[in-house]
């Protein structure tokens, strides 16, 4: 998650929406793909912190690997300083130091000089825009009170249940875009804007693969033509019925959704068995619907 900070208003900007696939967040890759292998991060620099939190942030990343790139890197050593209520936290250096070149992954130290900035606490999240879901029951899924120290993955995991939530309900083009406003006393006010999109609506269910198998399947389908279409149900089709699938099935690459944007349905094709023709027919459909 990245920041964008207006010194003027004290404003952060949220650098991730939540959309159909997710948290959508700035992924950094190395160029040439090496992988490092952190084994220690060492941090100077802080002020309020003490021994025992800079053990458990610095072990937040040790014995982990990643890709190559400080600039990642160091993201993940602000991710852990905002995991614990430092959400204003500038890492001012860093360095990736080299233990054994040859080894594969690399083992490296992290030293990073850091200003962890004030611990910083909620004191309200506000909703615009929401039309389905009201700001009470989106609230309620925010995991962290009034009061709280505001920590960066109970934000995420709010924003989470929103987007499984309201893709329950067929807002397939859901947006969130949070806002941090810092007040007084180091509390933070979020607002979060809602963007909804239109409801879509199960089209067809076509299902490739042996047609013994695929008429069961079919037939165990629950969601019909026309009803509101669920984002979540896929998953649950597959659990219920795993019995009926390849050992090898895998829902990600095996169950595949289609938006038609003109008409606001969703066609879903399940693939048992491997299909070059389908495969290429199903490729030409993907299209992405602007808004």
């Amino acid at each position: 998650m990245r920041q964008v900070f207006d010194a003027g208003v004290g404003v952060f900007l949220l650098w991730f929406v939540v959309s159909p696939g997710g948290l959508a967040q700035t992924q950094m890759q190395s160029s040439d793909g090496r992988k490092i292998l952190v084994d220690s991060l060492v941090i100077s620099g802080t002020r309020a912190v003490d021994s025992a939190e800079l053990a458990e942030i610095s072990a937040g990343l040790s014995g982990s690997e990643f890709d190559d790139d400080p600039d990642e890197l160091a993201e993940r050593v602000r991710d852990q300083f905002q995991n614990h209520g430092y959400f204003q936290v500038v890492v001012e250096k860093f360095e990736i130091k080299v233990i054994d070149p040859l080894a594969s992954p690399k083992p490296v130290r992290l030293e990073a000089e850091v200003s962890e900035g004030p611990l910083c606490r909620l004191s309200s999240i506000d909703f615009t825009g929401n039309h389905s879901v009201s700001s009470k029951e989106l609230r309620a899924m925010f995991p962290i009170k009034t009061g709280d120290m505001f920590k960066k993955a109970k934000i995420a995991g709010g924003l989470d249940s929103m987007r499984r939530s309201l893709g329950s309900q067929g807002l397939l083009d859901f947006v969130a875009i949070p806002k941090t406003t810092f007040g007084s006393g180091s509390t933070v006010k979020l607002d979060i804007e809602v963007q909804e999109g239109p409801q879509y609506r199960m089209g067809k269910l076509e299902i490739v693969g042996p047609p013994e198998v695929a008429q069961k399947l079919q037939a165990r389908w629950e969601l019909e033509a026309g009803a509101v279409y669920d984002a979540t149900y896929e998953k649950t089709f597959v659990e219920k019925n795993r019995s009926l699938l390849p050992a090898d099935f895998i829902e990600s690459s095996g169950v595949r959704r289609f938006k038609d944007c003109s008409n606001s349905t969703v066609s879903v094709h399940i693939h048992l068995t491997p299909d070059t023709q389908h495969d290429a027919l199903d490729q030409a459909k993907r299209v992405d619907c602007d808004h």
